[in-house]
């Protein structure tokens, strides 16, 4: 089965030995030297919060860091992210999965030790405007041991199910609930594939997936993780078209970046956000200021 129908058919799709094995071990090199003993806080996809690095016993990072493709004050590792993000391979493989031409890269991520991340879809934090064009990517940096917790995707979530269009102001923690219901009734239906290093598994912004849970800390689990959209489409989510977005191009691939680097006034700002988020009304008034400011400061 050719890569875009098995995507289409499913909502995932797994290629082997996409990325190179010296990129990945540029960016390892880096990311030993620069960021795994560095005292910066880093804002932190597990928490969304701006924090410095916690090791567990066997030397990982415990938290997971966001958007490691535009870092100001580690640009040398941030480079190397761009070239596997921005690089050939996957932008020749997000063409053969969805028939388009160009994409844009909108978020990024960088795990060490598994987050356990619960399950979710990705529309309700980022997708394309019309809904469910985002392809999201998960490249394994080592041979993921089973035993670390494989990265997981539930293939029938991918028929619509969007567990929210019946509630009107259902709220962030409400919605997790009841994928989290679903996925408990239906882990007959996960997808966890061994993954090797340079591997890298998309997935629809639609597709519910998740980590499952570690059984041994011995083991790291060193991946990445991206989010694309075709570049005729328009950023936001399932609440709002972000059409103020301002592109940043490596390499002739469009990227942005939402989370800016460690400041004071942004560690405030992240904290109010993280108050407002389980309040849809609230969060929209706020989404509705930041798009005005956002429109303001674009003129």
């Amino acid at each position: 089965m050719e890569p875009e129908e098995y995507y289409q058919k499913n909502g995932y799709v797994v290629f082997h030995n996409l990325i190179s094995t010296d990129l990945i071990n540029q960016l390892l090199e880096l990311y030993t030297k620069q960021i795994v003993h560095s005292s910066y806080p880093f804002f932190r996809q597990s928490t969304n919060k701006y924090e410095v690095n916690r090791l567990n016993k066997f030397g990982y990072v415990e938290q997971s860091f966001l958007d490691i493709h535009d870092y100001e004050k580690f640009p040398e590792f941030s480079n190397i992210t761009k070239e596997i993000y921005c690089g050939d391979s996957i932008q020749d493989a997000l063409g053969q999965i969805t028939g388009s031409h160009s994409f844009n890269l909108m978020q990024t991520m960088l795990f060490d030790a598994n987050t356990e991340t619960q399950a979710h879809q990705d529309w309700w934090y980022l997708d394309t405007v019309p809904n469910g064009h985002l392809i999201a990517a998960w490249i394994a940096l080592e041979d993921i041991n089973e035993r670390a917790g494989r990265f997981y995707v539930m293939p029938k979530s991918v028929e619509n199910f969007d567990f929210h269009s019946d509630t009107p102001n259902l709220s962030h923690s409400e919605w997790l609930t009841r994928i989290k219901e679903f996925f408990t009734a239906n882990q007959d239906d996960i997808k966890a594939p061994a993954m090797k290093k340079g591997d890298v598994l998309f997935w629809n912004s639609k597709t519910v997936h998740g980590a499952l849970p570690t059984q041994d800390q011995h083991f790291s689990r060193k991946s990445l993780t991206a989010h694309y959209i075709p570049s005729h489409y328009q950023f936001g989510n399932l609440f709002t078209t972000k059409d103020y977005i301002a592109y940043q191009s490596y390499n002739g691939v469009k990227f942005y970046r939402n989370q800016p680097d460690y400041s004071f006034a942004n560690s405030v700002k992240y904290k109010i956000k993280n108050f407002a988020y389980d309040s849809p009304l609230l969060l929209k008034l706020m989404r509705k200021i930041q798009a005005e400011v956002e429109n303001t400061n674009a003129r």
